[in-house]
């Protein structure tokens, strides 16, 4: 049996620290020797289990199979292991004018988590053996959670929902647009907006958010008085977070480029219908039954400004969702609501669970 070394972030509270900790857990489902090593870009610390503790604390001897999960400028190759694999998420199509490719290809193969990612792969240059493995959940959890936390503003009327990074990419705008556009405040709709920024605090957050919405509502020209969104920007635990979305009836992404998207894949293991940008990474998991996928075109990335700079250029491109399309599709989850088979949307992303995707991982390291 191979001994494995798993290299990330997974005890950042961050999201690639998140779905790095659920495929930490897919793997060791599957009874593998697996060692445990962290690193940090400097987001907060989550607290984990005695059992991944118990993992970092293995010693590194005799290590078969190194896996980097992190960004491709960090990969480092190692004649001292059988295998080097590195497992990384990308949100443009073409990223061949970085050095991705180049650190890629010093890899015994790479992982990626979704289809789309192997063919914007492929055209970017990499071009050592590339694997599919999928992120995943504990699809449990979301069926038998306790609900600790509650917001009355949601109690009586269909809510909206988006859990994620107050960013160019995430395009919150888009969401905003079409929300204020496409309904009025007297209707009994609802948009509930958990975000967070790096390096910024909870109110730092909200102060951005608040300025640059001012500036939507008044592009907008629509009315003196628009509906607020519900904004939660200070840090929520994981079952606060998972209480508050299950309060919510559909999830909305308008990202322009998404490798995975995990909260859109979590609010599916809740039951909640799902709008999503149409050609992005989010494809992966959402061919499924309460998931529609709105109308996008693609577009030189632009904004970007505050990611890596060797990413996101102007010689990039990503998907840039229809606005229009967004808000009669948000009209369209309204109209349906009393629809909703939560049951069944959840059914839907059961294969998700980590321990298909440890067997997944499994497959993929013995390729």
């Amino acid at each position: 049996m191979y001994k494995i070394l798993y290299i990330s972030n997974f005890l950042e509270n961050s999201g690639w620290g998140n779905v790095s900790l659920n495929n930490i857990l897919a793997l060791d489902s599957t009874g593998i020797d697996l060692v445990l090593r962290p690193i940090s870009f400097g987001e907060q610390v989550k607290k984990v289990t005695p059992r991944i503790t118990e993992l970092m604390n293995k010693d590194i001897d005799n290590i078969d199979v190194c896996i980097l999960h992190t960004l491709p400028t960090l990969y480092s190759f190692s004649g001292a292991y059988t295998k080097n694999i590195g497992f990384y998420e990308a949100e443009t199509n073409d990223y061949s004018s970085s050095l991705w490719p180049k650190y890629c290809n010093l890899m015994d193969c790479v992982w990626v988590p979704s289809e789309l990612n192997r063919k914007q792969a492929q055209v970017s240059g990499v071009t050592v053996p590339i694997s599919v493995v999928n992120h995943c959940i504990e699809w449990d959890k979301y069926q038998n959670f306790e609900k600790t936390a509650d917001v009355d503003e949601l109690k009586d009327g269909y809510n909206f929902c988006f859990v994620g990074e107050l960013s160019k990419r995430k395009n919150i705008t888009a969401i905003l647009r079409a929300f204020h556009t496409e309904f009025h405040p007297s209707e009994n709709v609802n948009l509930l907006l958990k975000i967070n920024k790096p390096g910024f605090s909870g109110p730092e957050c909200l102060k951005l958010f608040n300025e640059s919405h001012g500036a939507i509502k008044a592009g907008l020209k629509l009315r003196k008085k628009y509906k607020e969104p519900i904004v939660i920007a200070e840090y929520l635990s994981y079952i606060n977070l998972l209480s508050i979305m299950s309060q919510c009836h559909c999830f909305v992404s308008a990202s322009y480029g998404e490798s995975w998207c995990q909260p859109a894949l979590d609010s599916l293991a809740m039951g909640l219908n799902l709008l999503y940008t149409e050609g992005t990474g989010t494809d992966e998991f959402a061919q499924v039954h309460g998931a529609q996928p709105i109308k996008s075109h693609k577009t030189p990335c632009f904004g970007a400004v505050e990611t890596l700079l060797e990413i996101y250029s102007g010689y990039d491109s990503w998907k840039e969702i229809d606005i229009e399309s967004l808000m009669f599709g948000m009209r369209n989850m309204y109209e349906q609501r009393n629809n909703q088979d939560r049951k069944k949307i959840a059914e839907s992303v059961r294969c998700f669970d980590y321990k298909e995707i440890g067997r997944q991982m499994l497959n993929a390291i013995y390729e």
